[in-house]
């Protein structure tokens, strides 16, 4: 998909973290919101992000996630970039130093929702690493493991495939088929038992129903192309048997 797409991806049992399915640009904020939930119930002191922030060597980490997946400071030495935002005391003045990056972000305005601090999936999962190990775990689990978001994108390029694959069918060639598009999309939220909710980017939408989704699509599409399907009715009913 070219558009980015918004997600609720749960983490752990009870948690959430908002993150942007092409631009992999996360919620900070709820990293550390889950994070210090996991430090006090093992009895550790909580961690602001700002604690964080003021850390060299995590500076550092995101110069070089900048340089790989950003598009600012593409031959600025990391050493004198960050030395230049130093306090006396040492530490970084990252509200200054944050501004010249692309790869994390902190947005004060708008929507609450949107308030917070945002960053690239491997600054979140650093984050993570930094205050629970439990919590690492559970990110690697969702993001690398699973691939979540991989296969959130597949599957929307799939579906754009398969309304190609529509206008292709017999009985539905040369036809104004956006009805036609919607009770396809109906059909496949009740298969996957999840009616209640519009789209693929909420919490309860998990890997397994993102990757389920795109396989299936892209079953059909196979089935269309070679012609195995040959008309709406019979794409509905096999569909239906999709397993």
């Amino acid at each position: 998909m070219k558009t980015n797409q918004d997600m609720i991806v749960n983490i752990g049992n009870n948690h959430t973290i908002k993150i942007g399915h092409l631009n992999r640009i996360g919620r900070l904020s709820d990293i550390f919101t889950i994070g210090n939930i996991y430090r006090l119930s093992e009895g550790l002191r909580e961690v602001s992000i700002s604690e964080w922030l003021r850390k060299e060597n995590v500076w550092e980490f995101i110069y070089e996630v900048e340089i790989k997946y950003g598009d600012k400071m593409q031959s600025v030495d990391s050493t004198l970039c960050i030395l230049e935002y130093k306090n006396k005391s040492g530490q970084i003045d990252y509200s200054k130093l944050i501004k010249q990056f692309s790869v994390i972000k902190s947005q004060r305005g708008g929507k609450p929702e949107n308030r917070g601090v945002w960053a690239n999936l491997y600054i979140l999962l650093k984050a993570g690493a930094y205050l629970s190990p439990k919590l690492e775990l559970e990110i690697y689990e969702v993001f690398i493991n699973h691939k979540i978001l991989e296969w959130r994108d597949i599957g929307g390029d799939n579906y754009k495939e398969l309304n190609i694959a529509i206008n292709t069918l017999p009985d539905r060639k040369d036809k104004n088929n956006h009805g036609i598009f919607i009770q396809v999309a109906k059909q496949f939220r009740k298969k996957l038992e999840i009616l209640d909710s519009r789209g693929y980017n909420k919490e309860e939408h998990n890997s397994l129903i993102q990757e389920t989704r795109a396989k299936w699509l892209n079953n059909l599409i196979f089935a269309i192309d070679t012609e195995l399907i040959i008309s709406y009715k019979q794409l509905i009913e096999t569909l239906e048997k999709l397993k």
